[in-house]
């Protein structure tokens, strides 16, 4: 009887051990990227309120003086996932273009209106201190022109109410010109962007028509979920539902729990979101 009962735990033993074997030999870490497969193309601009003419044209002829002497360009290398998409040139920009030093009011304060969650262009972390590509560049300009620099960062889907309100001067923060041409006074275009659909490895989607029947996730209001409510509204009705965030490490958070089957989202936030994953 003991003979019999150690081969049976032997066997039982045997086949644990087997089971948890392949299972460790066969999963494979998840990793996250983007289908082929676009949504379409933007420009970013910094959006000033009607009417704000003069304010729009002082901090693009600061923004060009950058380019011209390469503060752009060196702050876009503290945004690798970025700097593939800026637009500007030096070779672009004449010296008429372009502010002069220190030609701002010094009494005057710019208050800098962006996304408190939307990096790499603009961030507020539980330091509560800012960061991000536009950021520094608007913090560039005012040590430029000689201004007083105040962060407003706000929930994406507020700043209409906080720039109206004169609670910020612009809004800047990868914001689309696209379909808001004639809402507010465009500053300098200083980026392009293209919208896609990030997934994980084990998901088994592989084009956009493998999205129906499932979740996908977006930020409200921002091009993606613009281009889904829109001229993408064909592909959103195969889905079995489109979740709308408040922001997009929400829903880079649930893609990875397995909530939401993939994200609507532009490719340089979404590089972001993937190269912190990949360095944890």
């Amino acid at each position: 009887m003991k003979r019999i009962l150690c081969t049976i735990l032997t066997l039982a033993c045997s086949v644990v051990l087997t089971a948890c074997g392949a299972s460790s030999t066969s999963s494979e870490a998840v990793t996250y990227g983007f289908l082929d497969e676009t949504l379409g193309t933007e420009n970013y601009a910094i959006g000033f309120r009607l009417g704000d003419e003069e304010l729009a044209e002082t901090v693009s002829a600061a923004v060009k003086a950058l380019v011209k002497n390469g503060t752009y360009a060196s702050i876009a290398e503290n945004y690798p996932d970025i700097k593939d998409y800026l637009s500007l040139s030096p070779e672009d920009i004449s010296d008429d273009e372009i502010a002069q030093p220190g030609s701002g009011d010094p009494n005057y304060t710019f208050k800098h209106g962006f996304d408190l969650d939307y990096p790499p262009y603009s961030y507020l972390n539980d330091a509560g201190e800012v960061g991000g590509f536009d950021v520094e560049m608007a913090q560039a300009v005012c040590e430029y022109l000689g201004w007083k620099y105040e962060p407003v960062p706000f929930n994406w889907d507020f700043k209409d109410a906080e720039l109206n309100a004169g609670s910020c001067d612009c809004i800047w923060s990868g914001f689309t010109k696209e379909g808001r041409e004639d809402m507010y006074t465009w500053g300098i275009t200083y980026s392009t962007n293209t919208q896609m659909i990030m997934v994980a490895s084990n998901s088994g989607i592989k084009t956009l028509a493998d999205l129906a029947g499932k979740t996908v996730g977006v930020q409200i209001s921002t091009s993606a979920a613009d281009m889904l409510e829109g001229d993408r509204a064909d592909l959103a009705a195969t889905f079995n539902e489109l979740k709308v965030y408040e922001t997009y490490t929400v829903a880079f958070n649930d893609l990875k729990a397995g909530a939401i089957d993939a994200i609507a989202i532009d490719v340089t936030a979404g590089s972001y979101l993937i190269a912190n994953e990949n360095k944890q």
